[in-house]
């Protein structure tokens, strides 16, 4: 009897032991994370500092090594995928979409610019999408069908016996960056308030691992105010990880409140994150986390299973992005008074106006991109135009104009907003609101104050870009301004001009449409 309980007594010893020093109780798990690939298979027209090799491509070929090495793997992708580059343009994003869906990803979060196309085709991509769409805060309005049919809020993904709960949303001011009636019957919630209610589900699902992949991101010493990463992780302090983007920030980890991990992998595909983790079966929760980049260039190869797809798609883009569309005779030396009259942004007001037949052109830079010195080629226009801006044209008074000039120029910017078809002389030095000192017409005369001029400007600046300029959103839809959303988008407009051309020089840009004045005002 005696011996019998020492037998029982050392082998429950034994077992805690086994449990203890066992595999069965430390799980690891590898979250592998992208974001911002704006349609980089590779990257064809790269921006400075990310290497031409970066790309899906590429990152492909990192996932599968470590797919090869680790047993548990999760991959997910934080939007913006599929805008930004001719091949993904060409083919209406399922050039990137089927990329990530043959190279394993398991989720897809949907971005801002996802919806750069319209409503359509984002709905014929998500329902085709080999792989989970995800955004907890994407509805429709009452009364309005489903948006985006096939759409997620949230996915448990199972391994080693580890439920990994993935809850995602996509940022909630959306609809800033578009312009009016362009999501019409879709409704985007505070991420806060759907990531409440969706959590008890999860929760029920039963998920071991929380993680939140959002739309937003991390800015250098500051949040994205949307509300950001560091406030979702202040209310929901049970997510084990919070995966960012947007903000394309490398950031290979960051503990905020409640020690949630933060990671986010850059652009462009220049990056592929990944966070470790260990549960404890035992504890059941997570151990330890860390997080690190790895770099995406020349030293990795493509991945071969991609090739059939990959490979076709890019050598098109590329052979089409040599194509010359103009000669350059001419140095880009005009004086430069202020921002908004570079070479560049008055370049694109001249293709706008002549596109749209409009009596003003407000717009500005959309790169920092450099005007190419002896030919321009397709590949240069996607450089100066990285994004498929359509253009609108409202009808405004000379008060108008100079109330929306007040707004863009109070939030200077790299790209900041420049003006054709008006002179406007400036007091650089005056406080908001009061910088505008005159307009004048090209003649030199005063603008009549009660007509209504034809003004073109981009469907972001129309839509407020962001949030930063509501005044102008709000003077574009009153109903005396009666909005035109043409079918007119930057990029083609500019490569017509120039094709029409052949050559250009400086003479064939509008003039500087600032002067630095401090006379009174008028």
């Amino acid at each position: 009897m005696i011996g019998g309980c020492l037998r029982g007594w050392l082998l429950a010893i034994g077992l805690a032991i086994a449990v203890r020093g066992g595999s069965a109780r430390e799980v690891p798990l590898v979250l592998l994370h992208t974001t911002d690939l704006h349609g980089r298979l590779v990257n064809l027209v790269p921006d400075p500092g990310v290497a031409p090799e970066a790309g899906l491509w590429r990152c492909a070929t990192l996932v599968r090594r470590i797919r090869e090495r680790e047993p548990n793997v999760v991959w997910v992708d934080c939007g913006d995928t599929v805008q930004g580059t001719l091949e993904s343009l060409a083919s209406g994003g399922r050039v990137i979409v089927e990329a990530l869906g043959q190279a394993g990803c398991d989720a897809w979060v949907i971005g801002n610019h996802e919806f750069d196309w319209g409503v359509a085709a984002l709905r014929a991509l998500v329902e085709r999408a080999p792989l989970p769409v995800l955004a907890a805060n994407i509805g429709a309005t009452p009364g309005a069908p489903p948006p985006l049919p096939g759409l997620r809020p949230w996915v448990v993904l199972e391994l080693s016996g580890v439920r990994i709960g993935l809850v995602a949303t996509t940022h909630p001011t959306t609809p800033r960056w578009q312009p009016p009636g362009a999501l019409e019957g879709l409704l985007i919630r505070a991420p806060q308030d759907a990531i409440a209610e969706v959590l008890p589900a999860v929760r029920a699902a039963g998920a071991d691992v929380l993680v939140l992949a959002i739309h937003e991101g991390l800015r250098a010493g500051r949040e994205d105010p949307a509300p950001g990463a560091i406030a979702l992780a202040g209310r929901f302090p049970e997510f084990d990880v919070i995966l960012g983007a947007h903000t394309h920030e490398a950031i290979p980890e960051q503990t905020l409140g409640g020690g949630v991990l933060y990671a986010q992998a850059g652009f462009h595909g220049q990056w592929l994150g990944r966070v470790d983790l260990v549960y404890d079966t035992v504890q059941r929760r997570v151990i330890r986390k860390t997080g690190t980049l790895l770099p995406v260039d020349a030293s990795v190869e493509p991945d071969e299973r991609l090739g059939a797809l990959a490979a076709p798609a890019v050598s098109r883009a590329s052979n089409q992005l040599e194509r010359v569309l103009a000669r350059v005779a001419g140095p880009w030396t005009t004086p430069i008074t202020t921002a908004g009259d570079e070479p560049a942004a008055r370049l694109l007001r001249a293709a706008i106006g002549e596109a749209c037949e409009v009596d003003i052109v407000l717009h500005g830079r959309l790169s920092e991109a450099d005007m190419p010195d002896e030919e321009f080629r397709l590949r240069d226009v996607w450089r100066l135009v990285p994004y498929e801006n359509r253009i609108g044209i409202c009808r405004w008074t000379a008060s108008e104009i100079r109330a929306a000039l007040e707004e863009l120029l109070g939030t200077p910017s790299r790209t900041s907003v420049g003006i054709s078809g008006l002179r406007v002389h400036l007091d650089p030095n005056a406080p908001a609101g009061a910088r505008v000192v005159k307009l004048e017409m090209p003649d030199g005369t005063a603008p009549h104050p009660r007509r209504r001029f034809r003004v073109a400007m981009n469907s972001y600046t129309i839509a407020s870009a962001g949030g930063r300029w509501p005044r102008v959103r709000q003077m574009a839809t009153t109903p005396e301004a009666a909005l035109e959303l043409t079918s007119v988008d930057t990029r083609t407009a500019l490569t017509r001009w120039l094709e029409q051309r052949r050559r250009i020089t400086p003479a064939d840009l509008p003039p500087p449409g600032f002067v630095v004045s401090r006379r009174s005002p008028d």
